[in-house]
């Protein structure tokens, strides 16, 4: 029982101290008249791990330090085994008072705090120092560099774009299509083939328009390019042909996108130029491409637009009026040949629409060779549609999915004519087919001049007026097969939906 009892006398509580220390603090808290926390604030305890050291305190009366406000500790080494308890001196205000020197778990939490605090405060104190450092030196370098830019250069660029920088206006639905400008022709791109650079601005201008014309124009130049070219010294000849040729068809995509007609030629001219044979001589190579050039102008273009002049001319009678729109070469050779060589009898009324005026070129050599006309707007098409017998249209492409892509105003002469039950003849030949599928004039389209739509006289008035309004200049537009009676090819008259199968027959000639 008493060693029971001793060893319930040494257990150390949360604040370090066993019941022996505590009831001696309260003894001497009674005699000294202060409250035993105070007494306790004014202990340090330290620890060893042999020894055990008591504390001997006295209170802050009787302790004077000048550095620091904390109580003046005398440390006595004590062995273990403590003496009983009887001969313990009683703790007086005088008298020293011993306690076991173990600290708490929240004492030693404490004073970790405590160091680590006292790192930070100098951690931070010293990169405050060289911050301050810093900031002495900046102004010095700071102040030279930011006066030129200020003062100098600054204002200049500012100046420069407000000056060169044109004002676009764009319709937000049409804003990824590109805008052909007359502004672009003042583009020069170096390492063009001068057959080109006329060609560009031919396209700028809009001399030549027409699939069949840009077409036979683009061969032309390449047969220009083809008869100057020298490859440069250790370079393949068809290599640097290929790549002189596509600096030239990026300086054309300048003025105009290219064509549909014109993509396919490119496309089969680089499969011959990659067939052609590495053992000729750069003359022979020269000579089997310009051959090739040739036989594709005579073959695919001419020959093809007499085989379809021929088929046409066996539906047009005598008496027939026949309606067109704009200027197709290939409607007009077919009504020129049906009039000249077959002797026939019969009118064409000619629809025409604001800006381009195509149909004033259809008129002119329509009358010269002998035939009577009539000459429409677009906007007076239902009024003359009743008169007419058949309806004539050239194409910009044919679309895989039967859809027909040609001028703009093109879908509405075919659907004012499904309307009155005309029937719609529709004059391609085979290399206008395109891969592409489309069904709306939005996805792929070219836009002119906005400019062109306002005559020079009424556009200081117009841009008054309308000072928020946005002209939009749609080039073409797309006809569904279903307003298309039938597609007339050098291969036959078909219907629409054949296209995917003569894109097939190409394809296999083309491997052959």
């Amino acid at each position: 029982m008493n060693q029971d009892k001793e060893k319930a006398d040494q257990k150390v509580g949360g604040d370090g101290l066993t019941k022996k220390q505590r009831r001696a603090l309260k003894v001497s808290a009674k005699t000294a008249g202060t409250s035993p926390n105070e007494i306790l604030n004014n202990i340090h305890i330290t620890n060893t791990k042999d020894i055990k050291k008591d504390v001997v305190f006295k209170s802050n009366e009787n302790v004077k330090c000048p550095t620091q406000n904390k109580p003046q500790v005398v440390t006595v080494e004590k062995h273990f085994k403590s003496e009983p308890s009887e001969d313990k001196p009683s703790i007086d205000r005088t008298k020293n008072v011993d306690i076991k020197g173990e600290l708490s778990k929240a004492e030693v939490r404490a004073q970790r705090r405590a160091i680590q605090e006292a790192q930070r405060l100098a951690k931070q104190q010293k990169t405050q120092e060289k911050i301050d450092k810093a900031d002495e030196k900046k102004p010095q370098i700071v102040s030279k560099d930011k006066e030129k830019p200020k003062v100098e250069k600054k204002p200049k660029l500012k100046v420069a774009q407000k000056i060169i920088k044109p004002k676009e206006t764009k319709v937000q639905l049409f804003s990824h299509l590109s805008v052909a400008t007359k502004e672009k022709g003042s583009v020069v791109v170096e390492e063009v083939h001068p057959a080109f650079v006329r060609l560009g601005a031919q396209y700028a201008s809009k001399t030549i328009l027409g699939s069949n014309a840009r077409c036979l124009a683009l061969l032309s130049a390449l047969k220009s390019l083809i008869e100057s070219f020298e490859s440069p010294p250790e370079q393949e000849f068809c290599r640097s042909l290929e790549v002189a040729l596509q600096n030239c068809v990026n300086y054309l995509q300048i003025y105009r996108p290219i064509a549909v007609s014109m993509t396919n030629v490119l496309r089969y001219f680089k499969l011959v130029l990659a067939e052609l044979k590495t053992n000729l001589q750069d003359i022979e190579k020269k000579n089997s491409l310009i051959k090739w050039i040739d036989d594709y102008m005579h073959d695919e273009i001419g020959k093809a637009g007499e085989a379809i002049s021929m088929k046409v001319e066996g539906k047009i009678s005598n008496g027939d009026t026949i309606l067109t729109y704009g200027c197709s070469s290939l409607v007009l050779r077919i009504l020129l040949e049906a009039h000249n060589k077959n002797k026939k009898q019969f009118r064409v009324i000619v629809v025409d629409a604001n800006p381009l005026f195509e149909g004033k070129e259809m008129l002119r050599r329509l009358v010269n060779a002998g035939i009577e006309c009539t000459y429409v707007l677009i906007n007076a098409i239902s009024f003359v549609m009743n008169k007419a017998t058949k309806v004539l249209l050239g194409v910009h492409a044919l679309l895989a999915n039967g859809y027909v892509m040609s001028r703009i105003g093109t879908a509405q002469i075919a659907l004012i004519a499904k309307t009155y039950s005309k029937p719609v003849l529709v004059c391609c030949e085979t290399y206008k087919f395109c891969e592409r599928v489309q069904t709306d004039s939005i996805v792929f389209n070219e836009i002119g001049d906005p400019n062109e739509l306002i005559r020079p006289s009424e556009k200081k008035q117009a841009d008054n007026v309308n000072a928020k309004l946005t002209h939009l200049n749609l080039m073409y537009d797309v006809t569904p097969p279903d307003l298309v009676t039938a597609v007339a090819t050098e291969l036959a008259i078909l219907p629409c939906t054949s296209v995917p199968v003569i894109l097939r027959i190409d394809l296999e000639k083309s491997k052959k």
